[in-house]
């Protein structure tokens, strides 16, 4: 379907946006910076409306999903919780699941002498840069 290769970018944009909304929003509060009070209520308007685009997006997620409702939740729970966005930084917690995964490839001899170098040519490219 087309809008499940369009959507997932513009959500992640949509999630840029909320959060520098809220920075504002928290920076306004704490008096950390200057706006005007029509501008701090523009952004809690903008805040709550964008919360509605990630509700929208947990139920695409679940519409294109083969899985009936609980199967969903059982297997999506913690997307379920990283829709809401101040959860969203947890997706990092992704990445450290690919690392472990390289660091067994790692253990590979051929993967790990490829890392190696890789490593490697990186380390010499950026004392070039540096010098």
């Amino acid at each position: 379907m087309d809008a499940e290769r369009w959507w997932p970018p513009f959500v992640e944009v949509i999630t840029l946006a909320w959060v520098l909304l809220f920075a504002v929003d928290v920076a306004a509060s704490l008096d950390l910076l200057a706006v005007t009070a029509a501008t701090a209520s523009t952004a809690r308007a903008a805040l709550q409306w964008l919360l509605l685009v990630f509700l929208v997006d947990l139920v695409l997620l679940y519409r294109w999903a083969d899985d009936d409702l609980r199967g969903f939740v059982r297997s999506h729970w913690f997307l379920i919780l990283t829709v809401v966005p101040w959860f969203r930084p947890l997706r990092l917690l992704r990445a450290g699941r690919s690392l472990r995964a390289l660091r067994l490839l790692a253990r590979s001899r051929r993967v790990g002498a490829l890392l190696n170098k890789v490593r490697l040519k990186g380390r010499s490219l950026w004392r070039r840069l540096r010098d």
